[in-house]
């Protein structure tokens, strides 16, 4: 893909803090009041309109002149209000001697507005006035929501910046003092507390504990870090305080990289507008220039006035309303059909990113997993089997203590004969360990310890062996510093997977796995590729290596990871349980995470474009036509303005059966 159609617009909004996202959605709703006030004032001139059809006053007279100004003032409103844009970036069109739809609707809006001010000083032929508002509403209309989900992806990469954007320094003449990461220099130690979030990249230089990176590598556990290891701004420390050596400050943070690349393609053109681009670099000369040939004819082959009114009839019916105004009906209509199928969406490009994909790509944990572990397998030493229901109570009332989502797993896991839960005393967590409290067991004291680490011990070993071939987290119970259990925590696969594998490969769609996980046990079918162990750069150098390959991939994600892999893909899904930036950055999300619906929301999206590629051939042909007819002579401006209201209406009606 050319870097330069991923760069936004010249006029694309800018939104770095949370004050510059504060101030855009006051802009933005200043607009909206805008649409609202010119969208009155174009009320009135479609009723002065009718009034003037109906009964048009003479020529010269106070009603003749009345009528034609109050319409010739809505007009002047409605431009003033809604033309800003528009003639801002047709301008910047010429500027930069590049073609674009915005040159095509301004070309339509001019040439109805100048034909129905000729007819109106002249009192020759009639005028059309209204024409304009309904150019400048279908082009501001589809703006303003173009602009509004770029708003929403812009606050929530300003907030996720901001949320990790203070960092407790140390070693400083006055003590630990806190202060914006970008003051911190590479060599500075910061401290992490428990609870809080790793703001900078570096190494453990003291301290030991679980770090929750899960939405940055795709781990679905804490993992430990101790002295040495690596930790990464983005995570967050679940029960260790840790001192960290800095070695990426801000702006060269992995997690600088991600939003760097999610708002290096804020206000990128969708497939659909790239592909009208396309259409009007061949389509708009051919306008302009027929325009001005039909002008030359009949300024020497009948009146200047005969010269006025076939060649704004060509520009009238070159307009684009007909796709205009039915393209995004047609879309619209998909994505309510969608949204009632599970998945939300407010981008039309979703629909032309999943008609067109040839692979899907899904992260793994919390999209084809769910979000929370479950209990695989317990496996007991012979000498406890005959109090497993004993001793599950005891880690169900220990766990359920515990805030943790290894803990949350364990606390679901019940006690198998209703037993009482058993009294706790002194617990205590073991940053990086796991947890021990005291227990009562079988009327004595026992020190239940439950963590990864355990007592080395002929028993554990026992256990080991028992688990050989099973994969998954195994998390020892020990009772008085004896292991006397095993308990495997396993990926809970999703429902409905094994049918959305065979239907996506029914509709010719390549399914591939992208995961951090280093180690993926969930269960995946053998004609789906896994590629683990990779980082969020990893993910977006594959989705740009499958755009570039024209495979249209689509990405279905949940993490912060998965971010800037999306902002890539041609189309992307989040997961409803997915975090504010993905699903901002996907262009729709799942709703109830229920992944068995995509292959219909394909099947939709399919005829949808195909009913839409029909239209572009009927519309074509009803230019070429229609501007045939107006510089023959044969296709007055009013009539030019009927046909191409019934031709929306049409294509319209046709794009709803889609």
């Amino acid at each position: 893909m050319a870097e330069k159609d991923n760069k936004p617009p010249a006029n694309a909004v800018v939104c770095r803090t949370g004050a510059d996202c504060d101030d855009l959605d006051l802009k933005l709703s200043k607009s909206w009041l805008r649409i609202a006030v010119a969208g009155v004032f174009a009320g009135q001139g479609m009723v002065f309109s009718l009034a003037l059809n109906m009964t048009p006053p003479n020529y010269g007279s106070t009603a003749y002149w009345l009528l034609h100004g109050l319409l010739i003032f809505s007009s002047l409103v409605v431009m003033g209000f809604l033309g800003g844009p528009l003639f801002a970036s047709t301008w910047g069109m010429l500027r930069s001697r590049r073609l674009s739809i915005e040159g095509l609707f301004t070309l339509s809006l001019v040439g109805a507005f100048i034909g129905s001010l000729a007819g109106s000083l002249t009192g020759k032929g009639s005028v059309y006035y209204e024409i304009v508002s309904i150019v400048i509403a279908i082009y501001t209309f589809g703006r303003m929501l173009s602009l509004r989900s770029q708003a929403k992806l812009r606050a929530e990469s300003s907030q996720l910046r901001e949320r990790f954007d203070r960092a407790v320094l140390l070693d400083t003449e006055s003590g630990p003092r806190e202060l914006p990461v970008a003051e911190v220099k590479k060599g500075q130690v910061v401290r992490v507390n428990p609870g809080e979030p790793f703001t900078l990249d570096g190494r453990v230089r003291s301290g030991v504990g679980f770090v929750r990176e899960t939405s940055l590598t795709g781990e679905p556990l804490p993992v430990v870090r101790r002295v040495g290891d690596p930790v990464r701004a983005g995570t967050f420390s679940e029960d260790g305080s840790f001192e960290v050596e800095v070695r990426a400050v801000a702006g060269e943070r992995e997690l600088d990289r991600i939003l760097d690349t999610v708002e290096s393609f804020f206000g990128r053109p969708s497939e659909l507008q790239q592909q009208a681009n396309r259409l009007v670099q061949y389509f708009l000369p051919i306008v302009v220039t027929v325009s001005l040939l039909t002008a030359v004819f009949w300024s020497f082959a009948g009146t200047w006035m005969d010269a006025v009114f076939n060649s704004m009839a060509v520009l009238l019916v070159a307009c684009p309303c007909a796709l205009g105004l039915a393209t995004p009906v047609a879309i619209w209509n998909g994505l309510y059909r969608m949204a009632r199928m599970g998945l939300v969406s407010r981008d039309g490009a979703l629909i032309d990113g999943l008609a067109h994909a040839r692979s899907i790509y899904f992260d793994k944990t919390g999209t084809l997993s769910e979000s929370d572990m479950q209990i695989g397998e317990v496996l007991l030493v012979s000498e406890w089997e005959s109090r497993r229901a004993e001793l599950l109570a005891a880690v169900v009332a220990v766990e359920s203590r515990v805030n943790h989502p290894v803990a949350r797993a364990l606390a679901r896991l019940l006690p198998e004969d209703g037993k009482t839960t058993p009294t706790i005393k002194e617990l205590r967590l073991i940053p990086g360990a796991g947890v021990e409290a005291e227990v009562e067991l079988a009327g004595s004291k026992a020190l239940i310890r439950i963590g990864e680490a355990g007592d080395r011990a002929e028993a554990h070993d026992k256990l080991d062996r028992k688990l050989l071939m099973q994969g998954g987290k195994r998390i020892y119970v020990t009772v008085d510093g004896l292991a006397v259990a095993v308990l495997v925590l396993a990926e809970q696969a999703r429902k409905g997977l094994p049918s959305m594998w065979s239907q996506l490969e029914a509709l010719g769609i390549q399914s591939v796995v992208l995961t951090g996980d280093p180690d993926p046990h969930l269960e995946i079918p053998d004609s789906v590729p896994v590629r683990a162990g990779l980082t969020s750069a990893d993910k977006a150098e594959i989705i740009r290596r499958a755009v570039d390959s024209g495979e249209m991939p689509c990405l279905v994600g949940d993490g912060i990871n998965d971010a800037a892999a999306m902002s890539i893909a041609s189309s992307s899904i989040s997961m409803g349980s997915g975090t504010g930036l993905t699903q901002s950055a996907a262009m729709g999300q799942l709703q109830d995470d229920r992944l068995e619906c995509l292959p219909d929301a394909i099947r939709l999206a399919r005829g949808i474009h195909t009913r839409l590629r029909g239209n572009l051939i009927y519309a074509a042909a009803y230019n070429i036509l229609g501007m045939s007819l107006a510089v023959v002579g044969w296709l007055h401006p009013v009539a030019a303005a009927l046909i191409m209201l019934v031709s929306s209406a049409f294509v319209t009606l046709r794009a709803l059966r889609a």
